[in-house]
């Protein structure tokens, strides 16, 4: 019989929110599918073979030009976040408007429907994503018959060049850690809290997904014999709302390896399921990677949040603790009454965590954008989300420091001290600022307790909240 010639195929991968700008880790999917084609005899079109005889995956970038994309067979696009679809880059684009190109890009991912409703078809479009690879006829045509994105082991190495060349360009190579130091994946998906804004709002529990062999990293530096992958971080959805938290939690700790949860906890269990102080022992003992991270998202919880607290410090009094806190979700350009209680309420949430010796961290929806002063969430999230600032600065502080930096490197005066509003006020009406610049930082925060006087006393408080006067250990302490 003649010999078949071997058909080559050439593989594209596209991290979408990496040609937006980029996020400081890798995208999973994305790292499966190169997983995928790498047990399927694909190369990395980085490694050193003879390409013309090798069917090859590749991770394309902003350099990738549209005349080398129409050299693909098949191209698979991964987008997480929604910013990405709404603003696409050119190369993103091209992709998803290509009549050429389009019967070969396979576009899925959180970012493609995350904000729609239940009436705009979001369940439809979560459903056919979280199934699309595995019923991908291409995929499905190779030798191992399917991709099984629950066990497929991830190709760590997808990344490798672009890194390469970033670090080049970055002062740090810690920005990268990401997608050098760890082992990714989910030993749980699902939550059942339905919170409107989250890609889980229509799920009822928390299911077991992968097993941590699945995706856990034994390589080793061939020099040093060390695990080139020390750490691990998980996606989980809410790990401690599984049934099997335990075990699972026991599985993390045997590895040796630190480990963290990226998307945070979820602290309200601690106080609502009868294991919640076995919980907070296990984890405060653990050899956990980096900050805990719990998530405080709606004010309403505030009495369980409270009640968690008190067991959580009580088992871990000393180690850093985070706290997301969600904002800006369905501010609309004139509803004032909804957005003073939203900016009112990231002060009410951050006061309890003072209280408890916690930092906290804004998580700003998109929504905020369309809020009547959009500047003044980033201007907290920047004074918030810097430790630094946050235990030694009030808001206030940090805002009237933007403006003393400011004079001190531009115009040469210099500050003794820091003034407090009043006295600001007092310059700013005695025309101290009329010849000078005021800085955007102050200038929102002025702007916004001038537009807000029915509430200025109020804000002013929340405004001048102090970590290191807030925080209460009597209120976690126990008599024994």
């Amino acid at each position: 019989m003649p010999n078949r010639k071997k058909k080559i195929h050439k593989i594209g991968l596209v991290d979408a929110d990496l040609l937006c700008n980029g996020t400081r880790h890798p995208n999973l999917a994305l790292l499966k599918i190169a997983g995928y084609f790498r047990d399927n005899g694909f190369k990395r079109n980085n490694e050193d073979m003879e390409l013309e005889c090798e069917s090859t995956y590749e991770l394309l970038t902003n350099d990738c030009n549209f005349e080398k994309l129409q050299s693909f067979d098949y191209i698979y696009v991964s987008c997480v976040f929604t910013f990405t679809r709404d603003n696409p880059p050119a190369l993103l684009s091209y992709l998803m408007c290509d009549k050429k190109l389009k019967k070969r890009v396979v576009m899925g991912g959180t970012g493609s429907y995350a904000n729609l409703s239940v009436e705009d078809g979001f369940i439809e479009k979560r459903a056919a994503d979280m199934e699309n690879l595995e019923k991908d006829k291409y995929l499905q045509s190779l030798p191992h018959n399917g991709i099984n994105m629950r066990t497929q082991m991830p190709d760590y190495h997808l990344y490798d060049d672009f890194v390469g060349v970033m670090e080049m360009t970055r002062k740090s190579k810690n920005y990268y850690k990401d997608y050098k130091k760890y082992s990714i994946g989910f030993l749980t998906r699902g939550c059942f809290r339905r919170c409107p804004f989250c890609v889980n709002k229509m799920e009822h529990i928390t299911l077991p997904y992968s097993k941590l062999d699945d995706f856990l990293d034994n390589e080793k530096d061939e020099n040093t014999g060390k695990l080139k992958r020390p750490y691990i971080y998980l996606w989980d959805d809410n790990f401690l709302a599984s049934r099997y938290w335990k075990e699972l939690l026991l599985a993390l700790i045997n590895t040796g390896r630190p480990f963290q949860f990226r998307q945070g906890l979820d602290e309200r269990i601690l106080a609502q399921s009868k294991h919640g102080e076995e919980m907070a022992k296990m984890l405060a003992s653990s050899n956990y990677h980096g900050d805990f991270i719990f998530a405080f998202d709606n004010w309403f919880d505030r009495k369980l949040i409270v009640r968690a607290l008190k067991i959580w410090k009580f088992h871990c009094p000393k180690r850093e603790t985070k706290f997301y806190l969600f904002c800006g979700f369905k501010q609309t350009l004139n509803d004032d009454k909804s957005f003073q209680q939203d900016i009112a309420r990231i002060f009410m949430r951050i006061k309890i965590l003072m209280n408890y010796g916690c930092l906290g961290y804004i998580m700003r929806h998109e929504d905020y954008k369309s809020s009547p002063m959009p500047n003044i969430y980033i201007q907290i999230a920047r004074w918030c989300n810097q430790p630094g600032f946050y235990r030694n600065l009030s808001f206030w502080q940090y805002c009237y420091k933007n403006q003393t930096y400011w004079e001190e490197h531009r115009l040469g005066i210099k500050h003794d001290r820091l003034k407090t509003y009043e006295e600001f006020l007092d310059d700013f009406k005695n025309g101290y600022y009329s010849d000078k610049k005021i800085c955007r930082t102050l200038q929102t925060v002025h702007d916004f307790l001038e537009q807000h006087k029915e509430h200025k006393d109020l804000f002013l408080s929340f405004f001048n909240l102090s970590f290191r006067e807030m925080i209460e250990p009597s209120l976690w302490e126990r008599n024994n």
